[in-house]
């Protein structure tokens, strides 16, 4: 069997996610999604070959995907310079590498934990078309794609875009076709609209009203058409959530404070029994602390905050970064809520600014909250098109993505305490999701005054908020790199 993945479209209804880049290489959770097409094809469906069709960015998918052997399957393409030509058009012009069935997956399609292996278990072979349908309560979902109405798994009718969807089921962008379809759809497309539209769906449809035999197939786990941004972010949480309970935790201790400090830290770091890797950030002459068995140490270039966050998360290999200082103001309690929510973003900061959290003898107090609750508000507006929403830009705990650091640490320039805020603004450029949580916040070094919380901080982190909203944008970094 062939698979064919339609991915020429320009992805208009996924904007701004699709700005320059095509919608298969939208990723979800660290991975294109149109990848996932591929191992979904290969492993459940068993195709010997996938045809990808690309548009006028599919220099980025052919750069991506190759020739298929990093796949495990041969991977062809075919150029669309007729996108406006709808569909059909695409799946026309992959025509000639059908020989039998061929499998159609549409590459702004995330499948979760799906049987798709259970197409081949059917009586494909003995109908002119064969889809994959849902079962579902929400009749706005069916509305944005298709409905398959059935009997007894032979569909009568399938409906685009309908505006009556009771008793319906969810038509999805999975299809095995028959060579004999791809006469009814060559004659519909070339007749255009004379005979009715000639989207795959329409022809589809006809076939049934004609008598020909078209069978369905009801697709279980999650299935998300990926088409706005509430719809990505279901995708990633749903990817996330199935491989978190086996995601390796890192943590990068920036060592701020004494020995004594430094030593306690690690300990109740290391008693939570989360991390399989912990480091030791140490400024360049510092003295070494004791180090419990397993733990690490690096050091930094200097002693700056950004050297020493960036060694940090450098030197971590695992799935996912927790960062933190050494000094008592991080709370280990708190890890727990940065991992849990980390399920639903690329990167989770904590902020100081709930009093209620903030010990009375913290150095975050009065002006310093008040200073760093007027820069988020500055960066919410001057960023108001990315929906940003923060109260604390300058707190090192934290949590991200190993694949969201990747993305963004060929971008990331400071040195200083503004490398805080440059993780933040690259992190929404790329249009991934950042979510701000309360934290805890102590210091066991009372009444001694931070050599960051000056003037000079607040404009550093005040200009690179409008800088790099104002400067000229860089070139694409392409999604094999980001990889």
């Amino acid at each position: 069997m062939i698979g064919i993945i339609p991915a020429a479209g320009s992805g208009t209804r996924a904007y701004p996610y699709t700005q320059g880049l095509p919608k298969g290489m939208i990723d979800v959770a660290g991975q294109p999604n149109i990848e996932r097409l591929v191992a979904i094809m290969r492993d459940q469906l068993r195709v010997t070959r996938i045809v990808v069709v690309v548009g006028t960015l599919g220099h980025y998918i052919r750069d991506y995907l190759g020739d298929g052997s990093r796949h495990g399957v041969p991977i062809s393409y075919v150029q669309n310079d007729a996108v406006e030509r709808g569909l059909g058009y695409s799946l026309l012009l992959a025509r000639p590498f059908v020989d039998d069935y061929c499998c159609v997956m549409l590459s702004d399609e995330c499948y979760v934990d799906s049987n798709h292996a259970d197409l081949l278990a059917t009586d494909y072979r003995d109908c002119v078309a064969m889809c994959a349908v849902q079962t579902t309560d929400a009749p706005e979902v069916i509305a944005r794609n298709y409905a398959v109405y059935a009997t007894e798994g032979r569909v009568r009718r399938v409906i685009e875009k309908p505006t009556d969807t009771r008793g319906a089921l969810l038509g999805l962008g999975t299809l095995l076709l028959s060579r004999e379809f791809f006469e009814y759809l060559g004659d519909a497309v070339a007749a255009g609209d004379v005979q009715g539209p000639s989207d795959p769906i329409s022809v589809l449809d006809r076939l049934c009203l004609a008598g020909a035999h078209v069978g369905c197939v009801e697709l279980v786990g999650l299935y998300v058409n990926i088409n706005d941004r509430d719809a990505l972010n279901l995708a990633r949480i749903a990817v996330r959530s199935q491989s978190f309970a086996t995601s390796t935790v890192g943590l990068a201790l920036l060592m701020k404070g004494d020995a004594d400090d430094t030593a306690r830290a690690l300990r109740e770091f290391g008693a939570l029994g989360r991390f399989t890797q912990i480091v030791l950030v140490a400024p360049p002459n510092a003295a070494t602390p004791t180090m419990p068995d397993g733990v690490g140490l690096v050091r930094a270039s200097s002693s700056l905050y950004g050297d020493m966050m960036r060694c940090g998360f450098e030197a971590l290999t695992t799935d996912i970064i927790v960062c933190a200082h050494s000094d008592g103001s991080c709370k280990p309690r708190d890890v727990s809520k940065l991992l849990e929510y980390l399920k639903e973003a690329d990167l989770v900061v904590g902020t100081r600014t709930t009093r209620q959290l903030v010990e009375q003898g913290s150095n975050m107090r009065g002006i310093v909250r008040l200073a760093h609750v007027i820069l988020a508000k500055i960066l919410e507006a001057v960023w108001w098109d990315y929906e940003p929403r923060f109260t604390d830009l300058g707190c090192t705990y934290r949590a991200a993505w190993r694949s969201t650091y990747l993305l963004i640490h060929n971008r990331l320039r400071a040195s200083g305490p503004e490398y805080s805020v440059e993780m933040l603004l690259e992190v929404i450029k790329c249009r991934r999701r950042v979510i701000e949580i309360p934290v805890s916040f102590g210091s066991r070094r009372r009444g001694v005054k931070e050599p960051d919380q000056t003037l000079y901080t607040f404009y550093s982190m005040f200009s690179l908020i409008v800088r790099r909203r104002f400067a000229q944008v860089r070139p694409r970094v392409r999604a094999a790199q980001s990889r």
